[in-house]
């Protein structure tokens, strides 16, 4: 029988069975608690043969005993019972079974890939679509079906596909936290049948993603794949973390999901000649797809720097010099303009820096730096702004003192200036190291991804971020 096309159904769906779902608290009662805990807008079907009840849901003996059809079925059994429950559900309507469960070719033993191909045989002839094994399966806020019950429920326009089960949740998690949203996700694993590919041919198709993340160990065809993302790096930006890019890391991925890596060279060849962005950490992942999802393309490289606490000035400055911006000085005049501001609201510009990079943390007015960051906003000169905001209380780390309530006032006065401005502005909040300026910290992120500004958490990775950005568009404009 022919493959199911995968299409928007892949996704969406009505009902939900979790196969191996125990009373007391395992892996499938687990999956049980995340649709209901996310608001799955279906059914949810618990599968175990001793029955009982899970959180007020009745537990069916058999998939075949559940009232109806069912649409989407994850597998936490093991891996010898698998093929009878791919044609239990296929004998159910089931589009698509995902496997948790996990004992297969990863282990690198010979019965675990005869299983894979007997699992891979029984799919084929049924017609139902398999992900994984070893995956968490899908996330589509869309209708609440999600694998960690934190998931962000807005839908987004951000498609993510992840060979690990783990590092999908983290990137999920932490882009979430800094304002991305996505438009579904796939945990997919070993890629015994839905692959790398079939996923980016979907998404170059899909009209409700406009960027695609990809963390990757390995491809199963080759040929394919490079077909595949270059028909999606040619609608959307795309951007990839290649796990197993060194000897031990391809070792780690032979184990982890039974990928090949291939060799790194050749990968950074592929990437690069098919436009698609290369990171190589998630936190990198998470800069970038902030970086696509908020910032306007500036049009060229220069700078204006302004920000808080002199040392971390010359280091941000550094930081962007070395990435390939450039930091023009002022005119005479428009430097006259910015010291009669600064006389305006400060008493003294001992302590401050007031050249590109700006220091402006002495000035204690909200309208001060309103003034100062709309007139270097308004200036032709630069086609970008970047703020900086240690949030190391500058040395004084107790409740009432001032510096606590800078970032604030700073901040407030940059997003009445990013309202007014049509420019590209970046946003670097770091240097929180106690647990007070940490939760301060994520509290100033959102109050910034909430009004549309990128927000990095360091300045080498805000710099790095940033010049990846602007060489893919320099890249396109060639």
């Amino acid at each position: 029988m022919k493959k199911q096309s995968i299409d928007d159904s892949f996704f969406h769906h009505t009902s939900v069975a979790i196969a191996g779902a125990s009373t007391s608290y395992n892996i499938g009662h687990a999956f049980v608690s995340c649709m209901l805990d996310s608001g799955f807008k279906g059914r949810v079907y618990p599968v175990n043969p001793g029955g009982g009840e899970i959180l007020g849901l009745k537990v069916y003996p058999s998939i075949g005993d559940i009232p109806g059809t069912v649409d989407y079925v994850i597998s936490c059994i093991p891996a010898r019972l698998t093929p009878q429950l791919v044609r239990d559900s296929a004998a159910k309507g089931a589009r698509i079974v995902s496997f948790f469960t996990a004992g297969y070719s990863e282990n690198g033993r010979a019965e675990g890939r005869d299983l894979e191909e007997e699992l891979l045989r029984v799919a084929q002839a049924s017609g139902v679509r398999l992900l994984g094994p070893n995956c968490l399966g899908l996330y589509c806020p869309d209708i609440g079906l999600s694998f960690a019950c934190d998931f962000p429920r807005e839908k987004g326009n951000v498609g993510f596909i992840g060979q690990s089960g783990g590092n999908s949740i983290y990137l999920i998690r932490a882009a979430g936290q800094r304002g991305i949203r996505f438009s579904k996700a796939i945990s997919y694993g070993n890629a015994l049948d839905v692959d790398e590919s079939d996923l980016f041919d979907y998404f170059a198709a899909d009209a409700e993603t406009e960027m695609v993340a990809a963390y990757l160990e390995g491809v199963k065809d080759g040929p394919r794949f490079v077909g595949a993302l270059k028909r999606l790096s040619s609608v959307k930006p795309v951007v990839i973390l290649k796990g197993g890019s060194t000897g031990a890391g391809a070792i780690a991925a032979a184990s982890h999901t039974g990928s090949l890596a291939g060799a790194d060279q050749a990968w950074e060849a592929l990437l690069d000649e098919s436009g698609a962005v290369r990171v190589h950490s998630l936190d990198e992942m998470v800069d970038m797809l902030v970086t696509f999802e908020y910032m306007p393309p500036p049009q060229g490289r220069n700078m204006v720097l302004c920000g808080s606490n002199g040392g971390f000035t010359v280091l941000t400055a550094d930081e962007y010099v070395r990435a390939g911006f450039k930091l023009p000085p002022l005119s005479p005049q428009d430097q006259h303009d910015i010291n009669d501001v600064v006389a305006r609201f400060s008493n003294t510009d001992a302590g401050m820096i007031l050249r590109n990079p700006f220091d402006v943390t002495n000035i204690g007015s909200g309208e001060g730096h309103y003034t100062i960051m709309r007139r270097l906003a308004d200036n032709n000169v630069f086609d970008l702004l970047t703020v900086q905001v240690s949030i190391s209380n500058s040395g004084w780390p107790h409740a009432e003192s001032p510096f606590r309530f800078w970032p604030d006032m700073f901040l407030d006065a940059l997003l009445k200036v990013h309202r007014e401005v049509n420019k590209a502005v970046a946003v670097i909040i770091h240097s929180a190291i106690s647990d007070v300026d940490c939760q301060r910290s994520l509290e100033l992120q959102h109050k910034c991804s909430s009004a549309g500004l990128p927000v990095y958490t360091s300045i080498s990775s805000a710099a790095k971020a940033m010049d990846r950005f602007l060489r893919y568009h320099e890249r396109r404009q060639d």
